[in-house]
């Protein structure tokens, strides 16, 4: 199970988690181990997981060595079609391990440490038959290449091997990038590589971040050694200027080298199309939905779910107007306003407060809010919360990145970002008492992105304005507009559309709009396919299991009861969210 791919607990704007592989084999074995057992072998199983030299180390563990992992220098990821065929096998093993405990003997606890686990291994198993598809490391956005100086940024030295890791990285990532280099050239000569504009779009992301000094990146990580306590004064400033050179050279050097591999490169995809052109392409969409999602459904069902969700969100548009006719005169939401703050820090502590009168109360977090350098903003999301270690202290500041000045509009991103959201629901989760620690370290990107989505939907309620109409009307058509987007996704990808397919697509649903900031937007879908579907439908089926718990209890219903349902299960399918609500709806309707 080395072959462990989530690359970072960190949640972008628009994306951002590589999924645990998983397996295939779905053979029930006769069960043999004794449940006393299973929380020994739910206990070693980050160690199945997590390589000692893994990068996701840094993110995870404040303390590796508390969860048994020995020191050794972390390396920069990298997996090859040997590395897959290897982890598929270990993790084929592991899942008949865990088959092998009597489920009906198990504390209900331990069922639902067995449901999610035994669950993600095979829901994710996909990305072993596609692999050709599934490694890549580069793209313009959400890539891990493009990730990198913000990944590096927030490196922590506790130890020395910390501080040597981090330079191991540095000194390496020309080499590995190179690497990733020729994965691509593979999967181009096998029709599964970057698209001819996305390809030159990852070019250019290495161009923007050469072009200009990352001071950022240097000063922050020479403020943390000068605070180690594992080294001298000359030490200190002998580490400072290793890490001045090795950014200034061998990080730009790097993305240089990359830029100048992938100029080479001859792109199959010349015409822009989705994932249907590749070889397995619309099978490789479809599992990888399921599998980020956490659904079920297929594509047809999700289509026809999305159509009823839209024939059902026009008519609550249409009833909203209707009783306030004024909105018919709203032509765009640039100036909307959500309150008086004037600042990100301010809002995070308003809504903190704000919506204890939904959400479960949790304790005060620290915080740090950072703007984004000038060398990442062209290639970095409107935000980013970037998910702190599980064992660290709980004052340890919990990281919110913003790209650009403070705005009005920044409100729902803020909570998407912050309360309720993603930072609200990390820690909330982490605060929970005998959780596993595995379950930490799986994660369904529905279910992180699904929930922060939801929770923005739902957030205008607690603008701190007394005439909230418009900004209801916002959320509405928010949501409206999640579901084209959803099926142009899928059209895109699935359904086979080109440039020109979706274009008029568009121009049917939304109006005509410079082509510029159409092709801008088409290339996002060329990137990350399903990634809108993990944020929209997911949240969609958060809202579902509101509004079935919600008419189910009827008065006996309580918003907090049902949050904490959602927020102590964690990362999890929705059949068992699902369960998991029907549990607390049996409960509270006696």
């Amino acid at each position: 199970m080395k072959n462990y791919k989530k690359i970072i607990s960190v949640v972008l704007g628009l994306l951002l988690v590589l999924n645990i592989a998983g397996c295939t084999n779905n053979e029930k074995e006769e069960p043999t181990a004794k449940k006393e057992d299973f929380d020994t072998f739910i206990e070693k199983m980050p160690n199945l997981v997590l390589s000692d030299d893994d990068m996701n180390l840094e993110f995870t563990f404040q303390d590796p060595s508390n969860y048994g992992f020995e020191e050794q220098l972390l390396t920069l990821p990298y997996s090859n079609e040997k590395s897959y065929k290897k982890s598929k096998k270990e993790n084929e093993k592991i899942l008949k391990e865990l088959r092998s405990y009597d489920y009906d003997k198990l504390t209900d606890d331990q069922k639902l440490t067995y449901d999610i686990l035994e669950d993600y291994l095979q829901r994710t198993s996909y990305q072993y038959e596609y692999y050709d598809l599934d490694n890549s490391y580069l793209g313009s956005f959400v890539s891990f290449q493009a990730q990198l100086p913000l990944l590096l940024s927030e490196y922590t030295f506790e130890r020395q091997n910390d501080l040597d890791s981090y330079f191991n990285m540095l000194e390496t990532s020309e080499e590995t990038f190179l690497k990733y280099a020729e994965i691509e050239k593979k999967r181009q000569e096998k029709n599964s590589g970057l698209a001819k504009n996305i390809l030159e779009k990852t070019i250019e992301q290495c161009q923007n971040y050469t072009s200009s000094t990352d001071d950022y990146l240097i000063e922050r990580i020479n403020q943390r050694i000068d605070n180690v306590d594992f080294l001298n004064d000359a030490e200190k400033n002998e580490a400072k200027q290793k890490n001045q050179e090795l950014v200034s050279v061998n990080l730009k050097n790097a993305y240089k080298s990359l830029e100048e591999q992938l100029k080479q490169v001859t792109p199959t995809n010349q015409d822009n199309k989705g994932l249907y052109s590749s070889p397995k392409g619309k099978e490789y969409y479809e599992a990888m939905l399921q599998g980020r999602v956490g659904t079920d459904m297929n594509i047809k069902e999700v289509k026809n779910y999305l159509e009823e969700k839209k024939n059902k969100l026009l008519q609550e548009a249409i009833t909203l107007i209707t009783e306030n006719p004024e909105l018919a005169q709203v032509s765009g939401f640039s100036e909307i306003v959500y309150s008086d703050f004037t600042s990100t820090a301010q809002t995070l502590d308003y809504l903190k407060t704000a919506i204890t009168e939904d959400y479960p109360k949790i304790d005060n977090l620290n915080y740090e809010i950072i703007t984004v350098p000038d060398a990442w903003k062209d290639n970095f999301s409107p935000a980013a919360y970037l998910q702190g270690k599980i064992d660290a202290p709980i004052d340890t500041p919990e990281l919110i990145y913003i790209n650009g000045e403070y705005s009005q509009s920044l409100f729902d991103t803020i909570e998407h970002e912050g309360y309720p959201g993603h930072m609200y629901q990390h820690t909330y989760f982490k605060q929970q008492k005998n959780i596993p620690t595995i379950r930490y370290l799986i994660d369904y990107n529905g279910y992180s992105e699904g929930w922060a989505t939801y929770v923005e939907w739902n957030g205008y309620k607690y603008a701190p304005i007394e005439d909230k109409t418009v900004l209801e009307y916002k959320s509405l058509n928010d949501r409206l507009t999640s579901v084209f987007v959803c099926l142009m996704d899928i059209g895109i990808h699935y359904d086979g559309w080109d440039y020109d397919d979706y274009k008029e697509y568009w121009n049917q649903n939304f109006g005509e709009v410079s082509e510029d900031s159409m092709l801008e937007q088409y290339n996002l879908f060329l990137e990350t396919p399903t990634n809108y579907l993990q944020y929209y439908l997911s949240g969609f089926l958060f809202q579902d299991l509101y509004d079935k718990a919600e008419d189910k209890l009827k008065d006996k219903f309580s918003a907090v009861k049902f949050h904490d349902v959602i927020l102590s299960t964690g990362p999890a399918p929705f059949k068992i969210l699902e369960k998991q609500v029907d549990k607390y709806i049996e409960k509270d309707s006696k």
